[in-house]
């Protein structure tokens, strides 16, 4: 168990076409201050799955940090109505959706309802509205998504 408190959590995913080369970024918000950045890429993909991609990510970081309550925040609503409230229904329809199809991203749907807890508190955060955390993630899903390595801010969670 680590020593660094993660207060805040941010994601985003991003694609360049959609499907299409897409990115996902992380900034984790700790108690010291201190900030803890993380990104990925993936070719093809689409949009929705590179922002479930940047919660699974931000979720693992979290839960091999500290475990105690955090807000993740997502620009997504698809991801945030999902976890929150559309994943009951699909696992009482065995995976389906409400018209009895299977459900799009079930791979990453499951993986994020086994790492998501009653400690994640799940807020919306409109995207491109001038927050600090959710710009920064953008940022780093894009640059990911064309190709680039940005530069990441990176703390040792272990304390």
């Amino acid at each position: 168990m680590g020593l660094v408190k993660i207060q805040s959590l941010y994601t985003d995913g991003a694609c360049s076409g959609n499907p299409g080369p897409g990115g996902w970024g992380v900034v984790a918000y700790l108690a010291d201050g201190s900030v803890h950045e993380l990104g990925g890429a993936a070719n093809p993909t689409t949009n929705n799955r590179m922002e479930m991609q940047a919660a699974i990510a931000a979720l693992q970081l979290w839960r091999d940090a500290d475990h105690l309550p955090v807000t993740l925040y997502t620009d997504s609503e698809y991801v945030k109505k999902g976890i929150t409230e559309w994943i009951k229904g699909w696992k009482k329809r065995g995976w389906k959706n409400s018209q009895g199809r299977p459900v799009l991203n079930q791979d990453l749907w499951q993986q994020l309802d086994q790492l998501n807890s009653p400690q994640v508190n799940w807020q919306y955060v409109r995207g491109h509205s001038g927050n600090e955390g959710n710009d920064r993630c953008d940022e780093i899903a894009r640059a990911f998504a064309i190709g680039d390595l940005p530069k990441l801010h990176q703390q040792n969670l272990q304390g």
